[in-house]
């Protein structure tokens, strides 16, 4: 099978795998309907009677929201039957998105151990204006982390945010507000779970990502999760001893959609 596959107007390079897990593969591709042809990511899922309302779902969700300069840009969707001609694409889902080059906010943490308040500032921005946006259109993330902000190597102060496989629609009122609605659900990522996730007894959409965004800033100028017991870093120790905290709750992550993390979010795209 060639490296280069044609997905509708994409050229698909199944060669370059971005990511990977349990939802499929990301890969690297190019948008050639346009005169020059762009960079972009093909996120490929399989298909079948469980995963489709998850996809459908992510895809409409992205739609929603993609037209924010700190959302992930979505470009298509694209699904294949048993009956497709390439052997890659049968019973699969493509999805086209933006691509950007700056690698993971986490990744961002992790090299400088933690960052200053005037280096925090305008990602805080970003990611404070791409929830609000998500909440204006009545989509709740529900995943919001370090994993899920990307980065432009283009422009060191811009961020998108991505991964809305979690995501989930509040009605909304005729004035465009949010009406009350509680969720039971267990989601998200263990050290930013909100705590009326963890008591069971129904929480509001907003405020969870709202608490999610607070641990994230939170880590990233102190290079450490808030709510973790352990002992205070002290002398030469403290940097690494942040750092691998971070790591260490990235590994152990408790959220249905740890497997298709990669997948979700290409760690090299094109803002």
């Amino acid at each position: 099978m060639p490296n280069i596959v044609r997905i509708s107007h994409f050229d698909v390079n199944v060669g370059r795998i971005l990511g990977e897990g349990g939802f499929g593969k990301v890969y690297r591709a190019k948008d050639v309907s346009e005169e020059t042809p762009v960079e972009c990511a093909a996120k490929q899922m399989q298909l079948n009677n469980d995963t489709r309302p998850a996809m459908e779902r992510e895809v409409q969700f992205m739609k929603t929201v993609g037209d924010h300069p700190s959302i992930i840009g979505f470009k298509e969707c694209v699904s294949f039957g048993s009956d497709a001609e390439l052997p890659i694409a049968k019973n699969t889902t493509w999805i086209f998105m933006e691509m950007a080059t700056g690698g993971e906010l986490f990744d961002r943490l992790i090299d400088s151990g933690n960052l200053t308040e005037r280096a925090v500032r305008p990602f805080f921005k970003g990611m404070t204006e791409g929830l609000l946006h998500c909440h204006s259109r009545g989509i709740v993330h529900r995943d919001m982390k370090l994993e899920n902000v990307m980065l432009c190597a283009e422009d060191p102060h811009a961020v998108k945010l991505v991964d809305f496989g979690l995501a989930v629609q509040v009605p909304q009122n005729a004035d465009g507000s949010l009406q009350a609605t509680l969720f039971y659900d267990r989601v998200g990522s263990k050290s930013y779970r909100a705590p009326e996730i963890l008591a069971n007894a129904g929480y509001l959409g907003p405020p969870v990502d709202v608490w999610a965004l607070g641990i994230t800033i939170f880590s990233l100028v102190s290079g450490f999760f808030p709510l973790e017991r352990r002992a205070p870093p002290t002398g030469a120790s403290r940097a690494s001893r942040r750092t691998s905290s971070a790591a260490s709750a990235r590994a152990t992550a408790s959220t249905p959609c740890t497997s298709a993390r990669a997948p979700s979010r290409p760690s090299s795209r094109s803002c």
